[in-house]
């Protein structure tokens, strides 16, 4: 098999690490604690996973951030104060770095969207979020 049936296979098999439902399982659990720039982060790589627009190499890299971040368990424990998050932010960071300029302003606009939706007036737009800045 090459490299391109792989990582399309991979894309499709993707619920074995990463599903929607655990992501806004996680996104809810999780999201005060994160911040609002994490918070804008992790849906702003939601939403450029869900678009037509990305490629499949920046997927996959997209995947890999989201599936770290549903996993239960992982380098440092979610339950921890303070500390319990920061792993996955690193994570979400990194992988929103490698992908950002793939990430256009209908894909920021639908993470603010989804966020606002999601967490309704305690969520607060900041035009200084990560993916805002150039």
């Amino acid at each position: 098999m090459d490299e391109k049936q792989s990582m399309e296979q991979m894309i499709e098999d993707k619920e074995q690490h990463y599903s929607e439902k655990d992501f806004f399982k996680t996104l809810k659990k999780y999201g005060t604690k994160l911040g609002f720039k994490g918070l804008h982060t992790a849906a702003t790589l939601y939403t450029a996973l869900k678009s037509p627009n990305m490629s499949k190499g920046n997927k996959m890299i997209i995947l890999g951030a989201l599936g770290y971040f549903i996993l239960p368990l992982d380098v440092v424990a979610d339950i921890l104060p303070v500390v319990g998050l920061s792993d996955d932010l690193v994570v979400l960071t990194t992988a929103l770095a490698k992908v950002f300029m793939s990430i256009d302003d209908d894909m920021k606009n639908d993470a603010h969207a989804l966020l606002k939706k999601t967490f309704g007036e305690r969520y607060v737009y900041e035009k200084t979020d990560i993916v805002d800045m150039q």
